[in-house]
C-alpha cells in the first residue's frame, strides 16, 4: 500500500521530526522514495522483500522452490528492482485517479469469484480464511485494487499500441517452425456461466443465459463476440479461446465432448458440476509440426510479451520524467529516467 500525503504535509512531519529526541525518531517511519505526492516507507520496501524470498523459497509449484546459492543469487538479482516496482506502482496508480478509474465493481467481482472457486457458503467465511493465512484483509483488498487498476492505465496507455501483424506472426512461424512440433490435440474455444453456491432460481436463470448464448451462435453470430457477452470464464475478453490442448490434457469429460465435433461445430449446453458451457471446436491437430492458424494464438503471445515489456517500460520512464521522483540516500530506482529527477532537484536549489 502507498501512503499518501500532501508534500506540505510531508514538510511538516519532517520538522516535527527534527525537534524530537533520537530515542523518539527511532518510532518514525523512515521514507526511501517520494513519488510526487505519494511516499514509499521503508517498511512497505522491506515487505515487499520479504515477500519476494518467501516466494523464491516456497517449494512449487507455489513458489520457485530455491535454496542455497540458488536463492541467494536469485534474490540479490531481483531485490535490485522492488524499490523501481514501487515507484511503478505509484505512478500507476497516480495516472489511473488522473483518469478517474475506480476499482470498486472489479473488487467486488474477484471476491465472489474466488468465493464460488472456493466453495465458500459466504463473503464472511472466505475473510475468515484470507485473515487465518495470516494476511490482512484491507491489505488483501487492496492488492486486488491494485492489480486492476494498474492493468487497466497499462492496457489503456500501452498495450493497445503493441501493434502484431500476421506478417509478423507468419515469419516468426517460418522461422521457429521446429518449436511448434506437437502430439494430437485441439484448439477449443468455451461459453461457460456458474451455478455453485447458487439456489434453483438463479441456476435455472444460469441456464437460460447459457441457452441464449447457443442460439445466438446457432443464428449465426461469431462465437467470440458470444463469449465476451454471455460468458462468466475469465477467458470471456479473447473471445472463449482456451487455446490449444494435446490429447488429455482437458478435463475428460470436456474433451470427450469435444472429441464428438468436428471443425466449427458447436456442444449443446453441457451441464456441469460448477456450472452450464457451450464448447466450441477450432480445429484439430493429427499430430507434427502445428499449422500456422493453430499455432497463430501461441506466436501472438509470445510476441506480445516480447514487445510489451520494453514499451512498459518506455512509458514508465515517461511518467518518471514529467514528474516528481527523490529517492533517498541508501538507495537506487533502476528504472530512473535518463534525466534525473534529483538533477533536477539540485538545479533548483541552486
Amino acid at each position: 500500500m502507498i501512503y499518501r500525503t500532501g508534500l506540505a504535509m510531508l514538510a511538516a512531519i519532517i520538522l516535527l521530526c527534527s525537534g524530537m529526541s533520537l530515542a523518539q525518531t527511532k518510532t518514525v517511519e523512515q521514507i526511501v522514495a517520494l513519488v510526487n505526492s505519494d511516499i514509499i516507507l521503508k517498511s512497505e520496501l522491506d515487505r515487499e522483500l520479504v515477500r519476494l524470498r518467501d516466494g523464491l523459497s516456497k517449494p512449487a509449484p507455489q513458489g520457485a522452490g530455491l535454496s542455497g546459492p540458488q536463492l541467494e543469487q536469485a534474490f540479490a538479482e531481483q531485490s535490485k528492482n522492488k524499490l523501481r516496482d514501487l515507484i511503478d506502482q505509484a505512478l500507476l496508480l497516480q495516472k489511473a485517479k488522473e483518469m478517474d478509474m475506480t476499482a470498486d465493481l472489479e473488487l467486488i467481482k474477484t471476491l465472489e469469484r474466488m468465493r464460488q472457486e472456493y466453495k465458500f457458503e459466504s463473503l464472511e467465511a472466505l475473510y475468515k480464511a484470507i485473515s487465518e493465512q495470516g494476511n490482512d484483509l484491507d491489505e488483501f483488498k487492496q492488492e486486488i485494487k491494485t492489480r486492476y487498476l494498474t492493468g487497466q492505465v497499462l492496457g489503456r496507455e500501452v498495450y493497445g499500441k503493441v501493434i502484431i501483424t500476421v506478417e509478423d506472426m507468419r515469419k516468426y512461424y517460418d522461422e521457429h517452425k521446429k518449436d511448434f512440433d506437437r502430439p494430437e490435440g485441439m484448439r477449443i474455444r468455451m461459453i461457460a456461466v456458474y451455478t455453485e453456491n447458487r439456489g434453483p432460481e438463479e441456476i435455472a436463470s444460469q441456464k437460460k443465459k447459457a441457452e441464449e448464448a447457443l442460439a445466438a451462435v446457432k443464428k449465426g453470430d461469431d462465437f467470440a463476440e458470444v463469449a465476451q457477452k454471455f460468458s462468466e470464464a475469465e477467458t470471456a475478453q479473447e473471445g472463449g479461446d482456451l487455446g490449444f490442448f494435446e490429447k488429455g490434457q482437458l478435463n475428460k469429460s470436456l474433451e470427450d465432448e469435444a472429441l464428438k465435433l468436428e471443425k466449427g461445430q458447436t456442444t449443446d449446453v453441457l451441464t456441469m458440476p460448477y456450472g452450464f458451457v457451450v464448447l466450441k471446436l477450432d480445429d484439430k491437430h493429427a499430430g507434427g509440426v502445428l499449422p500456422f492458424e493453430l499455432a497463430q494464438k501461441e506466436i501472438q503471445d509470445i510476441l506480445f510479451r516480447q514487445r510489451v515489456d520494453p514499451k512498459i517500460r518506455e512509458y514508465l520512464t515517461k511518467l518518471r520524467e514529467d514528474g516528481f521522483i527523490k529517492v533517498y540516500p541508501g538507495y537506487v530506482d533502476t528504472g530512473e529516467a535518463p534525466k534525473s529527477a534529483k538533477a533536477s532537484d539540485a538545479e533548483t536549489q541552486k
